[in-house]
């Protein structure tokens, strides 16, 4: 097991990369002069000081592997104000932390410096080798930082990555940085300001995805090495970006442009375009930013019911199942026409839905999927249902490998176990290795499972480092709301997709349409059409909406019989809040669960 010391670990990305360390088996140090992180692990330690208390600092670092160097002075204006203090911080605290390192015979140094050092570029994106057109004295003191770090690897043979962030925004960030402020500003209903023109043009990263490139390089990239890492995906204007987080709010807001006096920079200071190439940690790693501006905006707001409803259209997936089987107790339609499937990508393109939901046994969905061209899309899918192999590593690979070729990709967002009656048998293990091996390869981007039971899952997550799930959750099935098993998903950082939002159909019936078998479970039918009578909405539009208002759901996956029932799903997405106990089914688990009809 890895030792790292983290120092400025209570930082907005520290704090966030902590997390994911422990996660993933890391035992961590972390040294700053903040507290913030209220973490109970026993392979966590915090160190309460600057980085120039020597003493402090030297107990922090012994016996680490890695130390992964956050500490700074940060922001312009600061920096600005503060030229000694930053100076001495930057440049002065890096070379005090790499005397510890070489002191404690610490064998790689990971150093984080900026894309600040780059300045106002003529040509983009902008790689690594570029030369740095500094504006400012932070700039300057991350540059000397990160000669100080070559230099200890050139005299004292210390392995080091740099790496320049591309402005990363996420939960947990001060409202001094452009994303987190106008976040803010907008759920108070206030105005918005632009600087200058509004043209200053930026590519945001969510933390979740930078963090994620700073283990890919930890684990995966070349030593001795500059990397970029950002989100060279969709490059935004401040204007713009003003406009978009207006977009997702009901109350209108105001966007104004005020001059640069005002600023937290002098107009010489701007940076006028910064897009980063991502190109050299990409094919150096498995890195790739999976997080769209739009989705980390809204999962920026904490009181949902403030967005207006096509901000909620994003968090819908497309389930498969219709695609290669008739499926669904009231599909009256059968397997969906290649024209209707084409449709369904149009709309899903235009409207910001990029996770497609398929498996193995959904008949020929995935060679449909493949052959129309989902390729773009966040592909998940399902390893077979069957027994494995004796070999199950192997066989998972095979499987993997199968489902890649008949999907026309080279890899994919997810693979979900589909039977887990293996995985938790006594060579369940082997499945696990041979993800953990597809993930490494980069076949796969996320280790998830396809459950059943809020006791399958815990008994699976108590075992498994699991990255994606995808649980049943309807009005009818609230067993996972009353496990409080979804807040103890998002705390280890698991992404939450669901199915079954309409009971595969059940849900949307008529009372002279359901059929007989279920007359025993009358009393739930006849709650839930008082409740659609008292709430005065078509039943689908409850369903959806209950399930995309979780805040701790990430994506709801829906399937469709034709182009039309998707198209009338979208317009349908938004917020409810209802008590729904009176429809509570969750001990009848021969209406919830069809597998039993």
């Amino acid at each position: 097991m890895k030792k790292v010391l983290v120092t400025g670990g209570s930082g907005f990305i520290g704090s966030n990369l902590i997390n994911k360390l422990l996660l993933k088996g890391y035992k961590v140090n972390c040294i700053d002069f903040e507290n913030n992180l209220l973490i109970k692990n026993k392979n966590y330690k915090f160190f309460k000081s600057d980085i120039f208390n020597t003493k402090i600092l030297n107990s922090a670092t012994k016996n680490c592997d890695t130390i992964i160097h956050l500490a700074a002075s940060l922001g312009v204006k600061n920096t600005d104000d503060n030229l000694v203090q930053c100076l001495n911080s930057n440049i002065l605290g890096t070379r005090k932390v790499l005397e510890a390192a070489r002191k404690n015979k610490v064998k790689y140094f990971l150093f984080s410096s900026s894309s600040e050092i780059y300045g106002d570029q003529k040509h983009f994106p902008i790689f690594e080798n570029f030369p740095s057109q500094n504006k400012s004295v932070y700039a300057i003191s991350k540059i000397a930082a990160e000669n100080f770090v070559k230099g200890y690897n050139q005299k004292f043979n210390i392995n080091y990555n740099i790496i320049r962030f591309f402005n990363v925004y996420g939960p947990g960030q001060k409202n001094n940085f452009v994303i987190s402020k106008y976040i803010e500003l907008a759920s108070k209903n206030k105005n918005l300001n632009v600087y200058g023109s509004g043209n200053q043009t930026r590519s945001f990263c969510h933390v979740d995805d930078a963090t994620e490139g700073v283990i890919e390089i930890i684990e995966n990239g070349k030593k001795n090495t500059i990397y970029n890492i950002g989100n060279n995906q969709e490059p935004i204007s401040i204007y713009n970006l003003a406009k978009l987080v207006s977009s997702i709010f009901k109350n209108k807001i105001k966007i104004n442009k005020i001059s640069y006096n005002q600023s937290d920079r002098k107009m010489d200071r701007e940076i006028n375009k910064r897009i980063p190439s991502i190109k050299k940690i990409c094919q150096d790693t498995n890195y790739f930013p999976n997080i769209n501006l739009l989705d980390g905006l809204i999962g920026l707001v904490e009181k949902k019911e403030l967005l207006n409803n096509k901000a909620f259209i994003s968090r819908l997936g497309i389930g498969t199942l219709q695609f290669g089987l008739k499926y669904g107790i009231a599909n009256k339609e059968g397997k969906l026409k290649s024209l209707e499937i084409e449709k369904i990508k149009k709309l899903a393109n235009n409207n910001n839905i990029k996770l497609v939901d398929t498996a193995n046994v959904y008949g020929n969905s995935e060679y449909r999927l493949g052959k129309i061209d989902f390729s773009k899309f966040k592909l998940v899918s399902k390893l077979p249902v069957s027994k494995p192999s004796s070999n199950r590593a192997e066989w998972v690979l095979r499987s993997i490998k199968k489902s890649l070729k008949k999907l026309n990709t080279k890899k994919i967002y997810g693979m979900h176990v589909h039977n887990t009656n293996y995985l938790l048998d006594k060579k369940g293990y082997q499945i696990y290795n041979g993800l953990v091996k597809a993930k490494k390869d980069g076949l796969i981007k996320k280790i998830g499972v396809s459950i059943y039971t809020p006791e399958e899952l815990k008994k699976i997550i108590s075992k498994f480092k699991i990255d994606l799930v995808l649980i049943p959750f309807n009005i009818f099935d609230q067993r996972m709301l009353k496990s409080n098993i979804l807040k103890d998903l998002k705390k280890q950082n698991i992404e939450i997709h669901t199915r079954t939002t309409f009971l595969q159909g059940l849900l949307l019936l008529k009372k002279n349409e359901i059929p007989k078998k279920f007359s025993k479970f009358q009393r739930y039918f006849v709650n839930w059409h008082k409740l659609q009578n008292k709430l005065k909405m078509p039943k689908f539009k409850i369903c959806l909406r209950y399930a995309l208002s979780n805040k701790y759901i990430d994506k709801v996956i829906v399937g469709v019989d034709n182009s039309r029932q998707f198209k009338l799903l979208i317009k349908s997405a938004g917020f409810i809040k209802t008590k729904i106990n009176s429809i509570d089914a969750s001990k009848e688990i021969n209406l919830i669960n069809p597998s039993k009809w």
